[in-house]
């Protein structure tokens, strides 16, 4: 079977015209504005999660970060502990002071 757009006039061939219009009538517009109307929705819940999985992430590394923070804090105050004390026993050297028992 040939499929022609215009008749020819060779009558051994089978012939048959292809009509060219496209009716779009309130059925197809429907699916056409539900289609569209998805796939919005889609991107919408795409992009809404991606947001939520990038909030969890930067409230991870906010924790890790204020626990830095505070291990460090811990770590100055141990530091300042040690050298005070290496401080007083080299006053104690100093000021020639003899050990209590």
């Amino acid at each position: 079977m040939l499929i022609t757009n215009s008749n020819s006039p060779n009558s051994n061939l089978r012939q048959k015209t292809v009509n060219r219009e496209i009716k779009i009538g309130p059925l197809s517009i429907q699916f056409i504005v539900i289609i569209v109307l998805a796939a919005m929705a889609l991107l919408y819940l795409a992009q809404s999660t991606q947001s939520a999985t990038k909030n969890y992430k930067l409230q991870e590394v906010r924790d890790q970060k204020a626990q830095i923070e505070s291990e460090t804090e811990r770590l100055e105050v141990e530091a300042t502990r040690l050298k005070s004390l290496s401080e007083i026993e080299k006053n104690a050297e100093n000021l020639d002071l003899v050990s209590a028992d």
